[in-house]
């Protein structure tokens, strides 16, 4: 899986509008959407609050954690946490999507984004340490990945790779027998 899978199935996580404008309900393959009442928020997918965004016709509530005090205390946990913090599911997609085509919609947008690369040079940086010291490692053993993000594993498919390759080796290695 790639970045832009791993949006395009974020896309589907709820999301709360506010709308400028009034409709029936939408009746889509996934599900029925709506009604929409001008002013009185609703949850929708996040693909139709872009849809919509776009066109003027809502206004998007940014979840709670896209605010600076909440990236500030997630970025504090992974700091003190030696394994890696929980997020928010879809946590990197979803804030991509909506820093790239909702900027207008949420508050102080570039510290907010300065925020959410911090949390992920952090995460990638555990990732990258906790890879290393795994394929030093002289033995088969398996490793759970609690907590780790689509996108993160996407990003880290190459090393995740290596570490297959390596178990296989070392597999082979001890199954050989000297002559």
């Amino acid at each position: 899986m790639n970045a832009e899978k791993c949006e395009f199935l974020a896309a589907n996580q709820q999301i709360e509008i506010i709308p400028r404008i009034s409709e029936k309900v939408v009746h889509l393959i996934s599900g029925d959407v709506g009604p929409f009442e001008a002013g009185i928020p609703t949850k929708i997918p996040v693909w139709m609050a872009l849809m919509l965004k776009r066109k003027h016709h809502c206004h998007i509530v940014p979840p709670g954690w896209l605010a600076i005090e909440e990236l500030k205390k997630i970025l504090i946990s992974e700091s003190d946490n030696l394994g890696l913090s929980h997020l928010p599911d879809m946590f990197f997609e979803l804030s991509h999507m909506l820093v790239k085509e909702a900027s207008d919609n949420i508050f102080e947008v570039d510290q907010v984004k300065s925020l959410i690369q911090d949390i992920y040079d952090k995460r990638e940086a555990k990732l990258r340490t906790s890879a290393i010291t795994f394929l030093s490692q002289n033995e088969t053993c398996h490793a759970q990945l609690d907590g780790v993000q689509p996108i993160e594993v996407a990003s880290s498919r190459a090393t995740l790779e290596a570490c297959k390759q390596m178990a296989i080796l070392i597999r082979n290695k001890h199954q050989s027998t000297p002559i």
